[in-house]
């Protein structure tokens, strides 16, 4: 994939990811964060073999950054559901299933 194409697309996938994280999407999200891996890979050599390609990246690190912003801030807003959901009267709390049984008691 030509190193244009594969920001093109790197840019149009942060603005679909952007979506999906306002909307809380984790299954859209995990896909994205395949897709973004992909292309990261197909880029690497791009940054060294093209300076005149430097604006771009610069424009997709700003992106990433954004959007990883958003990404915090949605598991942040989960984490005080969780809590406060724990903290109802009659909530039974939220935790992982026990990973071994205990037979003695």
């Amino acid at each position: 994939m030509a190193p244009e194409h594969a920001l093109d697309r790197f840019e149009q996938l942060l603005d679909e990811e952007r979506s999906a994280l306002r909307r809380l999407d984790g299954a859209r999200i995990d896909q994205f964060a395949d897709e973004k891996a992909e292309l990261i890979e197909a880029l690497q050599q791009s940054l060294r073999e093209r300076p005149d390609l430097t604006p771009r990246f610069r424009d997709l690190a700003a992106g990433l950054r954004r959007n990883a912003v958003l990404l915090a801030h949605a598991r942040d807003c989960l984490r005080d559901v969780l809590t406060t959901f724990q903290d109802l009267p009659g909530s039974r709390p939220v935790s992982p299933p026990p990973s071994r049984l205990s037979l003695r008691g």
